[in-house]
């Protein structure tokens, strides 16, 4: 489990136990095999924040779910197909659209957004269920594609009410199928006839001005532009990056040190400006 999650699951924890008498806060962490004492002299709030602070991700987990302030599908395990820094995406679809979905997952990874699908994602000795389960759990938001039989569709609407349930951030895009019920209220794309590319941009735009994901794919652009393997590349991705309300001095380090080992960014003709410019920009 990753420190941000751990450290949610414990004050969420510590909020709904600090509720209870003592005796029965005791019992609780003694039936989750949790540490507790009996010489104690502050608040409960602390003594289950100190408590809990060294307890191990899987029973710390199932107290977060036994309380209710975690979801029950959620793993102490990270999921092998993306990591906690990822923007990370799933994208809900019917089986007969994977060619396409597959390509606007590769045209979003220019973008810094990891995207998840499920026929191409999921490793074959894993339990399939499992893990779109796991995805789902750890999702950072989702992308409806409404197609017609989308709404017939057990498996895409369950995953579209997850991603409600959760209140995540969800874009549907159409393809002859108009937003329904509860998704009705959440931002929609025109996708029928649109190149792969041009809709690419357009999640990108709506995901980066995200509070929760525009972070992650700051930090995954300064990635990109570090490992940039051209000179055109690199234009692309520090105009980018010049548009991130998100930025940190560990990503103007970051962009620096790469001006200065990256011949395919140091040697981009306005490139080194524009970096100059943005930490400029970051240090006034």
């Amino acid at each position: 489990m990753h420190p941000s999650e751990r450290i949610k699951h414990i004050k969420s924890i510590a909020s709904e136990l600090s509720k209870e008498e003592w005796s029965l806060l005791d019992l609780t962490l003694k039936q989750f095999g949790l540490p507790w004492t009996d010489r104690w002299s502050g608040d409960k709030d602390d003594y289950v924040i100190e408590m809990l602070s060294g307890a191990k991700d899987a029973p710390l987990l199932e107290l977060a779910k036994h309380l209710g302030v975690a979801s029950q599908l959620e793993t102490a395990q990270e999921p092998v197909f993306w990591s906690s820094n990822d923007a990370k995406i799933f994208l809900s679809h019917l089986a007969t659209m994977k060619v396409e979905v597959s390509e606007l997952r590769d045209e979003l990874s220019r973008y810094g957004i990891k995207a998840f699908v499920a026929h191409e994602d999921i490793v074959p000795t894993k339990e399939w269920q499992t893990e779109i389960e796991s995805a789902l759990s750890s999702m950072d938001g989702l992308i409806a594609f409404l197609a017609p039989g989308f709404k017939n569709s057990n498996w895409c609407d369950q995953e579209v009410g997850v991603s409600i349930g959760r209140q995540l951030p969800i874009i549907s895009i159409r393809l002859g199928l108009d937003p329904y019920g509860f998704i009705g209220k959440y931002q929609a794309l025109q996708g029928a006839g649109k190149d792969k590319k041009v809709l690419a941009k357009e999640i990108f735009e709506i995901l980066f001005a995200s509070p929760t994901i525009g972070p992650k794919i700051t930090g995954a652009l300064v990635q990109l532009l570090s490992d940039s393997f051209s000179f055109d590349e690199s234009k692309r991705i520090i105009n980018l990056i010049d548009k991130s309300s998100y930025l940190t001095s560990k990503h103007i380090s970051a962009m620096k040190k790469a001006a200065k080992s990256n011949s395919q960014v140091s040697s981009s003709w306005g490139v080194p400006e524009t970096i100059d410019k943005i930490a400029k920009k970051f240090d006034s």
